[in-house]
């Protein structure tokens, strides 16, 4: 059985700006699907329970029965109640990966995780930033102690889709320079293939 990334984008973006983290895989033999979380002029849905059993069917319909998921931003919450539905669902899943991921209104990745005790689970996170709502999630994982962290040092919030990207230079401050957005994406795929493969 082989195992498929799914990689889900963060608010407002869409899954052609996670081409960086599906060209890692593919070099890395790697299937990668990147759903549509919302559209564009309706991003609130990636927080929608209903909305994402929705695309966990399409996913399972696609034939995914094995996966690992990778959430950047809000992806992280999306991926995290991804992850949880679907191993409900029969699909075998084993990893999750949290890109400077921050937690829905309704907090999905609060109420998720203590139902991926089982799965390996591991955040890559920026230093706090505007836009991972000062480190929230870092200290959120204190609590969940089983949960791999690892904080890249001078990381922007938006490295793991590149860098001189305006949205992020402008909301969230990022100043990273090429060398840690491919360090981010770096650590992102030991995680990614190591949970793919193990």
């Amino acid at each position: 059985m082989s195992t498929t990334v799914v990689a889900l984008h963060g608010f407002t973006r869409r899954p052609q700006d996670l081409e960086r983290l599906a060209g890692a895989c593919a070099a890395a033999g790697l299937a990668c699907v990147r759903p549509s979380l919302a559209p564009r002029w309706m991003p609130a849905l990636y927080m929608n329970r209903s909305h994402l059993r929705g695309i966990a069917r399409r996913l399972v319909d696609g034939g995914i029965t094995s996966a690992v998921l990778v959430g950047h931003s809000a992806g992280a919450a999306a991926a995290c109640y991804l992850a949880e539905h679907l191993a409900r669902i029969g699909v075998e899943i084993r990893g999750v990966v949290l890109v400077d991921g921050v937690d829905s209104p309704n907090h999905l990745i609060a109420s998720s995780l203590p139902h991926l005790r089982e799965v390996p689970v591991a955040a890559v996170l920026a230093p706090p930033s505007p836009c991972n709502r000062s480190g929230a999630l870092e200290r959120m994982l204190v609590e969940n102690s089983w949960v791999g962290v690892t904080v890249v040092p001078g990381a922007g919030h938006g490295d793991i889709e590149g860098v001189g990207i305006p949205i992020y230079r402008r909301a969230c401050g990022d100043d990273s320079d090429k060398a840690t957005a491919d360090e981010v994406l770096a650590t992102v795929m030991v995680r990614v293939v190591t949970f793919a493969r193990d």
